[in-house]
């Protein structure tokens, strides 16, 4: 179901234009607006949910072998060395996976938090780590 504001549902539409990839009948990939690498892409499931842990149980599987699909293409037709597989969604609101090229230098950067007590986040999320 689409959202009336949700600039992703309009791309799904064919509302707003863009660069295209590949499409089947739930998922689209496009090339991203301000690119991490050369062919960075994203793909999105046609049907809005928020976020990833927002998707109906059997989605989120459908929607990584569409990833694993345009990825493979990626890899090969822009020669890269790897793809780098991203589930943010900070942006906008609507589950996408950002697929990244890989060509030798690192397309992007991460901060490591240095000093987390690891014990105390196993406590926090309820496990022992046993």
């Amino acid at each position: 179901m689409a959202t009336e504001n949700c600039i992703f549902c309009k791309i799904a539409a064919g509302d707003i234009p863009a660069k295209r990839l590949w499409e089947d009948g739930s998922h689209i990939a496009f090339l991203d607006i301000r690119p991490a690498s050369r062919g960075h892409a994203l793909v999105i499931p046609k049907e809005h949910s928020e976020s990833f842990l927002d998707m109906a149980k059997d989605s989120e599987k459908e929607l990584f072998g569409a990833v694993q699909e345009v990825g493979k293409k990626m890899k090969e037709s822009f020669g890269a060395e790897k793809i780098f597989v991203l589930l943010m969604g900070e942006e906008v609101p609507h589950t996408h996976v950002h697929l990244i090229p890989y060509y030798g230098k690192m397309p992007l950067s991460l901060n490591h938090e240095e000093g987390l007590d690891l014990d105390k986040i196993l406590e926090e999320f309820g496990n022992t780590g046993e």
